[in-house]
């Protein structure tokens, strides 16, 4: 995958600035983020272990005191690869990267503001993720369709539109946008648009109680 160092800053923006070592641009930022979170799925069952995620990882998350969104599907293959969290007085962020033993990579975002409208891609398939209720939100794939963007930009991206909680706004995101923030990560191949769906669409809230040991897998 040719690194694009640009185009996370430029073009896919999150209010992650001190995690991920960059200013998001503050072009047509998002209003306040106050719409409820909708009822979601059910939650896992008793001692599954929720996204993967150790206690301790949780306990990252969860100190931020955001609602935490994650993955409630997670494909057994997938292990925790990378994860950035934010607790600046910026705004409270985290990025959350799984990657398989076929390098495919994919991860989960959130921002509490800062967020933008993203470039549209070549295509895009509609996702209904329980959490979030049917909003209209997307799943974005292909390259850029501005003729401009795709000349600076020509790999394929893959991310889901951004999601609005009560506390911020989530998203799913692909390999071309963790191999920018990763140098470990940037021969890392998208999921399917299939398995992209699925995981958007099994988005559920972790919360702090503990679970049984994740199986291990070396990413």
């Amino acid at each position: 995958m040719t690194t694009q160092t640009k185009v996370a800053a430029a073009l896919l923006v999150i209010g992650l600035a001190s995690a991920c070592d960059r200013q998001p641009p503050t072009a047509n930022p998002s209003a306040p983020l106050n719409t409820p979170l909708a009822e979601g799925p059910p939650p896992p069952p008793e001692g599954a272990f929720l996204a993967q995620m150790s206690p301790t990882q949780t306990s990252q998350l969860t100190s931020l005191g955001v609602e935490v969104v994650v993955p409630g599907q997670v494909p057994p293959s997938f292990a925790i690869a990378e994860m950035r969290v934010d607790s600046s007085n910026t705004g409270p962020g985290y990025l959350v990267v799984y990657q398989n033993d076929r390098s495919q990579c994919f991860a989960v975002e959130f921002a509490a503001e800062g967020i933008g409208d993203s470039p549209a891609t070549e295509s895009r398939t509609p996702i209904q993720p329980p959490l979030f209720g049917d909003q209209g939100y997307g799943l974005n794939y292909g390259p850029y369709t501005d003729a401009n963007l795709r000349a600076q930009f020509p790999d394929s991206n893959l991310f889901t539109d951004w999601m609005l909680g009560s506390s911020g706004a989530y998203r799913l995101v692909g390999a071309t946008y963790i191999g920018d923030l990763f140098e470990s990560l940037q021969t890392c191949e998208d999921v399917s648009p299939e398995e992209a769906v699925a995981l958007a669409e099994s988005f559920t809230v972790l919360t702090a109680e503990p679970m049984a040991d994740p199986p291990s897998s070396t990413p």
